[in-house]
């Protein structure tokens, strides 16, 4: 899988500890490009304390941005989402190690229907 990162990163923290993207995330998987808009709100990779030890969340905010824009989109089946969040975490300087990528997607499979279900029911 190649992973191209197009624009930077750019958020400003909210209220609540989330993120909002003050331009638009551009990043080229396997040469398709997703854009995430500005404006798009993300909580980045949600790792559960208990868990937080395993991986720094600065590992894997790409990762999380783009899987949060496609889980609140519905572009793409949650099973892909899934996996793209993975490999995005594979990619970049600062990667999560084979391990540490694994154990998320697990826990995306695992726990994930819960906000990818309250996304789908959002939007009928």
């Amino acid at each position: 899988m190649s992973i191209l990162l197009l624009s930077p990163l750019i958020v400003k923290r909210l209220p609540d500890g989330r993120r909002e993207l003050l331009y638009s995330l551009v990043i080229e998987i396997d040469g398709v490009k997703f854009t995430v808009p500005s404006g798009t709100v993300t909580d980045y990779s949600s790792i559960p304390q208990p868990f937080a030890w395993l991986m720094r969340w600065s590992r894997v905010d790409i990762a999380g941005v783009v899987h949060d824009y496609l889980y609140q989109t519905g572009l793409l089946s949650r099973k892909e989402a899934d996996h793209i969040w993975r490999q995005v975490a594979r990619a970049g300087q600062t990667r999560a190690n084979a391990v540490q990528a694994w154990l998320g997607y697990a826990g995306l499979r695992i726990g994930g229907w819960g906000t990818w279900n309250r996304y789908r029911t959002t939007k009928s």
